[in-house]
Order: structure tokens, then C-alpha cells, then sequence
């Protein structure tokens, strides 16, 4: 299904039980604009909007569920925001990478799947000087979302890159619930980053669980999660989000890292797995590294239950 709203193409897939769905606008970042789950009967919205959501041009983040490429969070280097060396020359990236600005290609749209495409362009290539290709494709069945991922090195050198997720999860308003949203995952470092948050400069007690959406203490902290990768987030009405993250012998667990954001005063909460930490394309420890014609492939998913 595919509609209109305020100019753009929103491409919509819906699960077999016409509630689990989830909407996509390509142009705007391949951003995810929905994703609803079946809820006692109920259609459930899970995702948070900013009020700019809907703005051509705007370089903020937009909320919904936004992918990044082909870095997540901060670069910097000689104190200047987003520069990185590769090769004896240096380059500058936006925070998270340029994918959640750019215009995605809609490669195949059935009734409950989407493959959304970015490719490598002059415009990329000025920034990120490397020839790739990422495909992700959005399935959903019952009460289960799953993203499908291929990330591509088409170019004659290797690639590094680290990719990551920004869902921002729909809560109440503080006061009216948001402070009894529970975090809970398993993790075995907790970092600590410098004030600008552009480099890992030690590590800090694990976060204790649970954690709770409204704590401002718990904002842009980055976790590397244990062997049991998967995330929760319940809600006080007994409603559980879990996003985990598959492994298999043709998947490997490539998402080793939880970023978490919120802002107290705003009804959502950031659970954001990256492949790496800041900074990470200059320090280099970390980065994934792709030969030539040699691809990446991972599984996400997010599932949903009443407790």
C-alpha cells in the first residue's frame, strides 16, 4: 500500500492479521514512520514522532525508526565535529552517517515486505569514498517486524563501516507513565565518553536494572551487551517490546552495542543498537571491514507481547 502524506510516498506493509504493519517514506531517509502491533484486541502505535517529522529539508533526525550508515554517532578529529582521515586525506560525516538524509530507492514492495536501497553517488562518495551498496528489507508477520539486512562492497578497496538503529518507542508523558517504563538487557561494559561525546575515554559500573525511561542518568549511555543480545521495554499496562537480534552461522550477531536516548520531559525513549562506539572510523578499533565484492548480511527483529 502506498499514500500519500504531506507530499511524500509513505509505503505501508501489513502483517496477515490486518493490525501488525509498519509505513516507510523512502525519500526521507528510508525513516520508518509507524509500526503497529496487536495490542489486547487494539491496534498499537510504537513509534514517536517529532514535530518535524514531516519537514522537507530539515537535518535533524526525525524520530520514527531511523537507520544509520556508514557510521553511527559522533566523528571527530583535531577537535573538528564529523572529520575522519582515510588514506592520507581527510573527510567529514554528519552525526550518524548521511543515510538518515538521503533519498532510498524502493527495489520491491509487496503486501508485508519492502526492500528499501542506497547505493554510492557523487554526493556520498564526496563524503564516504568507498562503493557500496545497502539493501534493508522490512517484513512483518503477526506481532513480529523484522529487518533483513545486506550491506555490499562494490568498490576495488576494502570498506569500513558501522551501521546502527534510532528507534525512538512511543511512551506516556513523565507523570502520566513514562517514569514506570522499564528498560532491561544484559551487558558486560559500560562506557564512559568524553563530555562531547565524540570518544570512549573509560569504562563505569554496568547500569543497573531495571532502568527507567524518564532517568535522565540513563541518557546517551552506551552499553556492550552480553551473549544474551536481546533488549525489553514494558510498559506499565503489562505491554513488552523485545528486540533481539539474530545469530546464525550466515548472520553473526554484527549489532554488539546499545546506545540509549531519551529526554525525560518527551514521551520516548531510544534503545539503539550500533555495530560500534563513537569515533570509531578514525580509532579504527571496531569498525567492520569489508573486502571488495564482499557483503554483510543481519537480522533484527522486533516482536511484541502482553505480560
Amino acid at each position: 500500500m502506498n499514500k500519500k502524506h504531506n507530499s511524500f510516498d509513505v509505503y505501508t506493509i501489513i502483517a496477515e492479521d490486518n493490525v501488525t504493519s509498519a509505513s516507510f517514506v523512502a525519500e526521507k531517509g528510508g525513516v520508518g514512520s509507524s509500526l503497529i502491533m496487536p495490542d489486547q484486541g487494539n491496534a498499537r502505535e510504537l513509534l514517536f514522532q517529532h514535530t518535524h517529522f514531516w519537514e522537507r529539508g530539515n537535518k535533524h533526525i526525525p524520530g520514527g525508526w531511523p537507520f544509520l550508515f556508514p557510521v553511527c554517532a559522533r566523528l571527530e578529529r583535531n577537535n573538528i565535529a564529523g572529520d575522519y582521515l582515510y588514506d592520507g586525506k581527510v573527510y567529514n560525516l554528519p552525526i550518524h552517517g548521511f543515510a538518515p538524509y538521503l533519498s532510498w530507492q524502493v527495489a520491491k514492495h509487496t503486501k508485508n515486505s519492502i526492500t528499501l536501497v542506497l547505493r554510492a553517488t557523487p554526493q556520498t562518495l564526496a563524503m564516504y569514498p568507498f562503493n557500496f551498496c545497502v539493501e534493508l528489507t522490512y517484513k512483518v508477520v503477526p506481532k513480529l517486524f523484522i529487518c533483513e539486512q545486506r550491506y555490499t562492497n562494490i568498490g576495488e578497496k576494502p570498506m569500513p563501516y558501522y551501521a546502527g538503529f534510532h528507534p525512538y518507542f512511543l511512551t506516556p508523558r513523565i507523570g502520566e507513565g513514562k517514569e514506570k517504563v522499564a528498560i532491561n538487557f544484559k551487558a558486560k561494559r559500560h562506557f564512559k565518553c568524553n563530555e562531547k561525546l565524540t570518544d570512549i575515554i573509560g569504562e563505569q559500573p554496568l547500569l543497573a536494572m531495571p532502568a527507567f525511561a524518564a532517568d535522565a542518568n540513563i541518557n546517551e549511555q552506551l552499553s556492550e551487551l552480553a551473549e544474551d543480545s536481546s533488549i525489553q521495554l514494558s510498559y506499565p499496562d503489562g505491554f513488552v517490546v523485545n528486540i533481539s537480534i539474530e545469530e546464525t552461522p550466515q548472520t553473526p550477531r554484527l549489532f554488539n552495542y546499545l546506545q540509549i536516548y531519551t529526554q525525560p520531559q518527551e514521551p520516548f525513549i531510544c534503545l539503539e543498537p550500533w555495530m560500534a562506539f563513537p569515533n570509531a572510523l578514525n580509532t579504527v578499533q571496531g569498525v567492520r571491514w569489508l573486502a571488495p565484492q564482499q557483503s554483510d548480511f543481519a537480522v533484527l527483529k522486533v516482536s511484541s507481547f502482553n505480560s
